[in-house]
């Protein structure tokens, strides 16, 4: 059912930055997600209370949320805008752009052909694809199997393809994969059996189904998997009405996104609701009733594609702990397995996160760059109110805000230190003192060069995943840099110290 308390989000990050660093403001930023309401709230009446405030601490337009249990889905929830210039509130019939939680749709598809006897998971995908010449490529191609490709162990390139508005026709499926549509020739240019997140590796999927199956890849999958689970609002095609109903993405700055789409299908363009993904998510779980698979897939497939083949690294590593085919896994503290999958793209920000043997499971799409410390703080509380061990991505926010505490710390302390030498004299304002100058020197050079690497480097890459724990580390080093410069401007007076 859509919440009747969505709401039109209009805090921005202008609030956030004036909030304090210290006290009640900071500890309300970085607060737990299951602090807030009753202990007797249902989950949902949890998240109708909570949505709201999180969209408006994030300053994220709007988001899509759907609960699974005991294998069905049971509720969903739409909050704040689908499309702030045009006051259009979300609701949960909106369609998004789920990104790469397509490869887990397209994995399905995969595995649909393996159970029809029509590939191997360990064939070579040179074996099947008979439409495109395989460039040649410094590994060989007999490595990169179906089973690699999908748990992006293949050897292939990152990256992705050039993108078009979606009422223009983008570049051929074909001329992608030989390098020719701004992204990378799909050929294995590392060591195949290592992890190396792939989209390419998902586009040459979308051709191998293409021969193998004589059919076009959206029309294949609509018919082996998206009908057969009822997701009837998702679709690979972008048509007139599809454009006037998504979602608008939008920036970490707040821009909107002009919606557009690739040559590639199967990596991360299916357009779907919340429910639509949580059907999916369902499929794969236990429940009373229908069998894992649903019929789709015999319960043993189902099996396969949460096996993890190789563990994850970088980023990845730090909300999974292992990679199955087109979605990744983790073990929880109670020995349950946890399936989940992400979907970042230009203006968004999406996630699923299931325990199949319990037939618990949440969806959260959302229409912001911003949004990813909301999605872990809604996956919190559902894991903590459906009585779930913590999950890794819970755990690694924890350890991400870290720095932030750390940097808060230290200003304090330098604060105080200074305070202290100005009250008792021991501390003067004396920029050309001779006493330590070199070492002063160098401790003002440090916190200026820290600074500055910040604000022209590390600043970018963390907002990109983390915009509001970025900020905070911006504004704490800044106290940081400011006091280190007051203590070497301010040296001690008396005999014995060396600052």
């Amino acid at each position: 059912m859509e919440s009747d308390r969505a709401e039109e989000v209009t805090a921005t990050r202008r609030r956030l930055l004036a909030a304090s660093l210290v006290g009640g403001g900071l500890l309300g930023q970085f607060g737990s997600a299951t602090t807030a309401g009753a202990s007797d709230e249902s989950l949902p009446e949890h998240l109708d209370g909570r949505v709201p405030d999180l969209l408006g601490r994030y300053d994220v337009p709007g988001a899509s949320i759907a609960l699974i249990e005991d294998g069905e889905v049971t509720w969903s929830g739409a909050y704040g805008s689908a499309d702030p210039a045009e006051k259009r509130q979300m609701t949960v019939d909106i369609p998004f752009q789920v990104q790469s939680i397509t490869k887990s749709i397209t994995a399905w598809g995969v595995l649909k052909l393996v159970e029809e006897d029509k590939i191997e998971l360990d064939d070579p995908v040179g074996h099947h694809i008979t439409s495109w010449e395989l460039p040649s490529a410094e590994y060989s191609w007999d490595a990169v199997t179906v089973r690699r490709v999908l748990s992006h162990s293949a050897g292939l390139p990152a990256g992705g393809y050039e993108s078009v508005p979606l009422d223009e026709e983008p570049p051929p499926l074909r001329e992608a994969l030989s390098g020719n549509a701004d992204g990378p020739a799909a050929r294995p240019t590392g060591e195949p059996g290592e992890f190396r997140y792939s989209n390419p590796g998902y586009a040459l999927l979308e051709l191998l189904i293409e021969d193998v199956t004589g059919r076009d890849f959206g029309a294949y999958v609509d018919e082996t998997v998206l009908d057969p689970l009822g997701m009837d609002g998702a679709t690979f095609a972008a048509t007139e009405q599809l454009r006037s109903e998504l979602a608008t993405e939008h920036f970490v700055d707040g821009t909107p996104v002009p919606a557009s789409h690739g040559p590639a299908g199967a990596h991360g363009e299916l357009y779907a609701t919340a429910e639509d993904v949580a059907r999916f998510v369902a499929a794969g779980t236990e429940t009373s009733g229908a069998p894992v698979g649903r019929g789709v897939l015999a319960p043993e497939r189902v099996g396969e594609v949460y096996t993890s083949t190789v563990e994850p690294t970088g980023f990845y590593d730090l909300a999974t702990d292992g990679v199955g085919l087109g979605l990744f896994v983790e073990t929880l503290s109670n020995g349950e397995q946890a399936v989940m999958n992400g979907g970042q793209g230009a203006g968004s920000w999406n996630w699923f996160h299931a325990v199949p043997q319990t037939g618990d499971g949440i969806v959260v799409l959302t229409n912001s760059e911003r949004s990813l410390q909301l999605i872990a703080d809604v996956v919190e509380a559902w894991a903590d109110r459906s009585d779930l061990p913590a999950v890794s991505l819970t755990t690694a926010r924890r350890w991400i805000r870290l720095p932030v505490w750390i940097l808060v710390g230290v200003a304090a302390g330098l604060a105080l230190r200074l305070g202290y030498g100005a009250v008792t004299g021991t501390r003067t304002f004396a920029p050309l003192s001779e006493r330590n100058r070199t070492a002063r020197a160098v401790l003002g050079g440090l916190a200026v060069a820290t600074l500055g690497l910040w604000w022209t480097l590390g600043r970018e890459t963390v907002a990109f995943f983390l915009p509001v724990i970025a900020e905070w580390i911006g504004l704490a080093l800044s106290a940081v840099a400011v006091l280190l410069l007051l203590t070497v401007l301010a040296p001690r007076t008396d005999e014995g110290d060396t600052t």
